[in-house]
C-alpha cells in the first residue's frame, strides 16, 4: 500500500469555492510571488486560511538554495500531504528538481517559478487571473510593504548554484507594468517598494533597458514611497554602476546595497565562475560611498568551498575588514546535485567549514555592532514599515537600518526619531516629532488601510 502521500483524493469538484494555505520559504523573490498567488486566489472567489489543518487545498513555495534548506522542504512537502488534500509544490524545487518532488509526493501539482498565475486552475476555480492578482489590495492581506518582482532568471552562470535551473535566463517585466503595479500599491496607502529578483541589476539586459532607467520611472509617481532594491550582482552592477548610483540620488530609494561578493580570493571566484574580480566589487562599492557615504551595504559570503585554502579564506577576512559591510550573509558551502561544484576536486570537510564560518560571523558582528554605535545620539526621519514585538514599531532610516520603536507611531507615517541604543542588528529609538511633521517632497496620496 502506498503512502498517503500517494493516494487518489487530491481532486477539488470543478469550480468550487476553497480554503487554501500557502507556506513560503528562501528568497524575497518567492514571498512575491506567494503574494501574488493569495492574491489571486482571493481574487477568483477562494479564501485563505492561516491554519494548514483547516484547509480545503495547500501551497507549498520551495527554496533550495542549501541542502539544509531542500530537506526542510522535502519534511515540509511530506507534512502537507498527510493531510491527504490537494498539494501545489511551487517555487525552485517544482523546476530544479522536478523528479525528486514527484518521488516524495507523487500526486501533488507542480508549479514552476514561471508559471505562477496558473494556480487558479491548478485549483480546479476554471479562470486564470494572474492578472488580476495586482488589482487587489495588497493592504487587504494585512501586508505593510509591497513585493515587486521585475524579472525571472540571472545572467549568471555560478558553478554552485541549482536556482539557475529552476528560473532560467532573463526575463524582464516592461517597465510600465512594473510602474503601473507600484502606483496602485501607494495609492492604496502601501510606503515600503521592494523591488526583487534574482539579480535585479540584470533587469533590462533581455530588453535594451536597465534597473538605472526602472529606478528613474519609479521614480517619477509623485507619492510619498521609498524603494528597497533587491540582491543585485557584481557581474550586472559593475558596467552601469555610474548610472546606478545617479539613480539612487533620490529619496525614494533607500541607501541600501545588496552586493553579494561570495569570496575575498579571485582564484576562488573563478572556480565559482563569478565572473568579476574583488577589486571591481571593490569599486562598486567605493563609487555607491562617494555619493552615499551612510550607505548601507549586505554582501554574501560562502565558506568552505571546494580548494579554499586557509589564505584564501584569510583573504575573505580581510576583505570584510576592508570594506566593512554591514550585513554578511554567511553560507557553508553544501553541494548541490547537478551542479559542476558537486563534483569538484578538494571539498573542504564539515568541521572545518564549521570553524571558518564562526570566524567570519564573529568579525561580521563586531563591524555592525562598531558601525552601530557611532550612530547612537543621531536623528533620522524614519519611514515606519511594521508592527513589531511587545508593543513596539519598526521603522526604517533612509539607509534602511532597522529601528525599533517604543512609542506608539502609524505605520506608513515619516518620522523624526533619535537613536538612544544599538545592537548588531538593529537601532533603538524614540519618536522627537510627530508623524504630521514630514512628508517627502512629493504630492501626498490617499493613505487607505495601511
Amino acid at each position: 500500500m502506498g503512502s498517503v502521500a500517494q493516494r487518489e483524493n487530491t481532486r477539488l469538484p470543478f469550480g468550487r469555492t476553497v480554503k487554501v494555505y500557502v507556506e513560503a520559504y528562501g528568497c524575497t523573490q518567492n514571498y512575491g510571488e506567494a503574494r501574488l498567488m493569495q492574491e489571486a486566489l482571493v481574487g477568483s472567489g477562494h479564501t485563505l486560511t492561516q491554519s494548514e489543518g483547516d484547509a480545503d487545498a495547500h501551497v507549498l513555495v520551495t527554496c533550495t538554495v542549501i541542502e539544509t534548506t531542500e530537506r526542510k522542504m522535502v519534511r515540509r512537502m511530506t507534512e502537507l500531504a498527510s493531510y491527504e488534500k490537494p498539494l501545489v509544490v511551487a517555487g525552485c524545487m517544482a523546476a530544479a528538481q522536478r523528479d525528486r518532488v514527484q518521488a516524495i509526493v507523487p500526486r501533488a501539482k507542480l508549479l514552476p517559478p514561471r508559471k505562477w498565475p496558473q494556480i487558479v486552475e491548478l485549483l480546479d476555480a476554471g479562470t486564470a487571473c494572474g492578472d488580476r492578482a495586482a488589482e487587489l489590495e495588497s493592504a487587504a492581506f494585512g501586508w505593510h510593504d509591497a513585493i515587486v518582482p521585475i524579472a525571472q532568471g540571472c545572467a549568471g552562470r555560478c558553478t554552485y548554484c541549482i536556482t539557475r535551473v529552476a528560473r532560467g535566463r532573463v526575463a524582464s517585466i516592461p517597465v510600465e507594468a512594473i510602474v503601473a503595479q507600484v502606483r496602485r500599491h501607494v495609492e492604496r496607502g502601501i510606503r515600503e517598494i521592494k523591488l526583487t529578483g534574482q539579480d535585479t541589476a540584470a533587469y533590462g539586459l533581455d530588453t535594451g533597458t536597465n534597473l538605472a532607467a526602472l529606478l528613474r520611472a519609479i521614480n517619477e509617481i509623485r507619492a510619498p514611497l521609498r524603494m528597497r532594491v533587491g540582491m543585485a550582482d557584481p557581474l550586472t552592477v559593475y558596467p552601469i554602476v555610474d548610472e546606478l548610483v545617479a539613480a539612487y540620488a533620490s529619496e525614494k530609494i533607500f541607501k541600501f546595497l545588496h552586493l553579494p561578493v561570495q569570496s575575498g580570493s579571485d582564484r576562488i571566484l573563478e572556480a565559482m565562475r563569478r565572473e568579476y574580480f574583488v577589486a571591481q566589487f571593490e569599486e562598486i562599492v567605493r563609487t555607491f560611498r562617494r555619493t552615499c557615504p551612510e550607505l548601507t551595504l549586505s554582501t554574501d559570503i560562502i565558506v568552505g568551498f571546494p580548494g579554499e585554502t586557509e589564505e584564501e579564506f584569510e583573504a575573505t577576512m580581510e576583505l570584510v575588514r576592508r570594506v566593512r559591510p554591514d550585513i554578511v550573509n554567511v553560507t557553508r558551502f553544501s553541494p548541490r546535485n547537478s551542479t559542476p561544484a558537486a563534483k569538484m576536486e578538494d571539498q573542504i570537510v564539515g568541521w572545518r567549514v564549521k570553524e571558518r564560518s564562526r570566524r567570519l560571523t564573529r568579525l561580521r558582528f563586531e563591524i555592525a555592532q562598531e558601525t552601530h554605535d557611532r550612530l547612537v545620539g543621531r536623528e533620522y526621519t524614519v519611514l515606519v514599515t511594521e508592527p513589531g514585538k511587545a508593543g513596539t514599531v519598526l521603522a526604517r532610516t533612509p539607509e534602511y537600518r532597522q529601528v525599533v520603536l517604543s512609542e506608539g507611531a502609524s505605520l506608513g507615517d515619516f518620522v523624526t526619531v533619535r537613536i538612544d541604543g544599538a545592537t548588531p542588528t538593529d537601532l533603538r529609538g524614540h519618536v522627537e516629532r510627530p508623524s504630521g511633521g514630514y512628508r517627502p517632497s512629493a504630492d501626498r496620496v490617499s493613505h487607505r488601510g495601511a
